[in-house]
């Protein structure tokens, strides 16, 4: 009874331990799917102002060619949306290929650990109740012996 409780808890911590894992999968994936999202739409919003700060480059090139002019400042913006944009690129990737592969192969390294340690405890159990059994027909033998062996010497 009281082994079948602790299986019962062990598989409880097990299931609870797989679904921390699948909702973390689900975190993470949800989280890739946004970082795409985020950069996609940066990538159009860089793209869009850059058609347009195009024309008004051409236009003020000449006469604005200083470091702090605005339509340099804006190419810095813009660089940096970008740069911005294949970060969240990157961290798409990387919680899709990364993150939640290693949480795959930790739930599955999880449920490998948990039928082995089931299985050896099993075997456990069992080797220990062999081995009890025979101490307890080694000690039921002694006993009988010592006990004619006190009957004698009182004769």
């Amino acid at each position: 009874q009281k082994d079948k409780e602790i299986i019962a808890e062990y598989e409880g911590q097990v299931k609870e331990i797989r679904a921390q894992l699948q909702d973390l999968q689900e975190f993470f994936r949800r989280k890739a799917e946004i970082e795409l999202e985020y950069s996609r739409s940066l990538d159009k919003l860089a793209e869009r102002f850059s058609s347009k700060l195009r024309s008004t480059r051409e236009q003020h090139f000449k006469k604005d060619q200083h470091l702090l002019s605005p339509v340099n400042c804006w190419y810095l913006i813009l660089t940096q949306t970008r740069r911005e944009s294949k970060d969240h690129a990157i961290l798409n990737d990387i919680f899709l290929n990364n993150v939640i592969v290693r949480l795959s192969h930790i739930s599955e390294d999880v449920m490998r650990l948990f039928k082995k340690s089931k299985e050896i405890g099993l075997q456990m159990h069992d080797e220990l109740t062999k081995v009890t059994n025979e101490l307890y027909t080694v000690m039921k033998t002694y006993h009988m012996y010592h006990a004619e062996s006190i009957s004698a010497e009182s004769k």
